[in-house]
């Protein structure tokens, strides 16, 4: 009986422990030394990215939560520099799916001339 009560303790005290969910990181960085760190802020999922590079890198993140529509973000990433992403979802989140894909910002104006 001790038991059972005392993980409704920790529920109700500990609301962020019950809030967390599992986080699922895809990297496609074409051979490029960039970095992804998601990490869990209160309701908000956010992905630190680093370029370690010597150019600047384009990358699009996808957050992928289930029913809802999937979100990109896209950021450049100047050398040596990081970037914040955020993920607010409107609905509870059971498993977080996370895409990150990288490429040299050149690259990038020359796909949309194509």
């Amino acid at each position: 009986m001790k038991a059972p009560a005392l993980i409704l303790l920790f529920a109700l005290v500990f609301p962020a422990l019950t809030s967390a969910y599992p986080t699922d990181l895809e990297m496609k960085s074409e051979g490029l030394d960039v970095e992804a760190i998601p990490t869990l802020l209160a309701e908000a999922t956010v992905v630190r990215l680093l370029n370690n590079e010597r150019f600047a890198v384009r990358c699009d993140v996808r957050f992928s939560n289930g029913p809802e529509v999937s979100r990109v973000r896209k950021v450049t990433i100047d050398s040596g520099a990081d970037s914040l992403v955020r993920f607010l979802p409107s609905r509870q989140v059971i498993r977080l799916r996370i895409s990150v894909h990288c490429w040299p910002a050149e690259e990038n104006e020359e796909k949309d001339e194509k």
